[in-house]
């Protein structure tokens, strides 16, 4: 009866009205991993997402998430809530003990969370990953900005010049601003004035573009 009930009150969109039932359910039938998923899912529907995350947790803690799916999730609502650090060794553990597919969106997933955790060390070896599995060059550019964030100019040059070379990128302007960047890092104002000239082409970038031609400009002439 509490599950038809339930089915009623989802199929109604009346989700707060639905949760005291999931929790319920759960009570009577704590191993049902479909109880823990549907619930997390309803405080997701009412844009609680802290307590989504907290369901997902205990539910993850009580060995019941242990698909591919539901361990992504967990890791986006970790990000999601700023625990990014835990969301990238849930991934990574997902991995070992083979719960997950390798694809590149799994390898990016992990190197956003360590990015947003402030862990660009640990972002390189994923999306190093991500890149070669690829079907564009978007995430070696990507890699190339975290490069530039580390100031390791020469890898970010590696990175986004095999992200140039893939190809099919989203922005490609963006790509040339970086090399450029990364370029005038090294004080190679010749190779960067030629990048720096192909992302003023774009409108979003041609001012800053046109502020690195004259600082560069400005240096060589002093």
């Amino acid at each position: 009866w509490i599950v038809l009930l339930l089915a009623l009150y989802t199929q109604q969109e009346q989700y707060k009205e639905a949760v005291p039932l999931l929790e319920r359910l759960i009570s009577i039938a704590p191993s049902k991993k479909t109880y823990w998923l549907q619930l997390s899912s309803l405080y997701g529907q009412l844009e609680d997402y802290p307590h989504a995350l907290a369901v997902m947790e205990l539910a993850y803690e009580s060995g019941l998430v242990t698909d591919d799916s539901d361990i992504r999730r967990l890791a986006d609502l970790l990000l999601f809530n700023d625990v990014p650090y835990r969301g990238a060794t849930v991934l990574e553990k997902g991995i070992a003990d083979k719960q997950v597919t390798i694809d590149d969106k799994l390898y990016e997933k992990i190197a956003n969370c360590w990015i947003a955790a402030g862990e660009f060390d640990k972002a390189i070896s994923p999306l190093e990953k991500a890149g070669d599995l690829s079907s564009n060059g978007d995430i070696y550019v990507r890699l190339g900005e975290v490069q530039i964030q580390r100031s390791e100019w020469q890898a970010a040059q590696q990175a986004l010049q095999r992200g140039l070379d893939k190809g099919k990128l989203r922005d490609t302007a963006n790509a040339q601003l970086m090399m450029g960047i990364a370029l005038f890092n090294e004080k190679k104002y010749d190779d960067a004035v030629k990048w720096f000239q192909q992302s003023a082409k774009a409108d979003k970038y041609s001012k800053m573009s046109r502020g690195y031609l004259q600082l560069i400009k400005a240096r060589q002439q002093s």
